[in-house]
């Protein structure tokens, strides 16, 4: 009778443990399709926002997370949002200086919660001989959804195509 009772019980809990619980929903299954829009919205509303402002530095860091990089050609990493936003105003005071990003795709990791655009930017400055150039390139963002839904950047890397051109007046 000793051994009857601990083997009720082990058998008890094996048939609890196994149940489901009724009262635990399922996860709602992740639409990537929705969320590579919602990507690719935020990177070109990040590119809008930066266009349109006085402040391009403010307008460009609004976008990121905290703690995130930026990768720029040529420089060293920037950590964090003031050593970003030092890094773009450094490029904002070249005379000349302009930028356009357009992102062209947008992945999503199947948990969600993070993912990727890529997309191509134009470029322009005066030169070292004075004159305007033009670098075009591409980019690489990193995004990280925050616990509102809304995303941000968490790294961003860009490299030319090649050398800068001069632009024809």
């Amino acid at each position: 009778m000793r051994l009857a009772t601990p083997l009720c019980v082990l058998v008890l809990l094996t048939c609890f443990g196994c149940s489901s619980n009724p009262e635990t929903p399922e996860p709602e299954p992740l639409d990537l399709d929705v969320e590579r829009s919602a990507l690719m919205a935020a990177d070109q509303a990040w590119s809008d926002a930066y266009q349109s402002s006085d402040s391009k530095p403010d307008a460009f860091v609004d976008a990121f997370a905290d703690g995130a990089h930026l990768l720029p050609p040529g420089g060293p990493l920037a950590e964090g949002k003031e050593a970003i936003h030092a890094a773009i105003a450094d490029l904002v005071a070249i005379p000349g200086f302009s930028i356009i990003w357009t992102p062209s795709s947008a992945e999503v990791g199947d948990a969600g919660g993070m993912g990727i655009t890529i997309g191509s930017y134009d470029m322009r400055m005066e030169g070292p001989e004075g004159g305007p150039i033009r670098i075009d390139g591409k980019y690489m963002t990193a995004w990280k959804q925050q616990p509102d839904g809304s995303w941000k950047v968490a790294a961003d890397m860009f490299n030319a195509n090649g050398p800068p051109t001069p632009v024809e007046e």
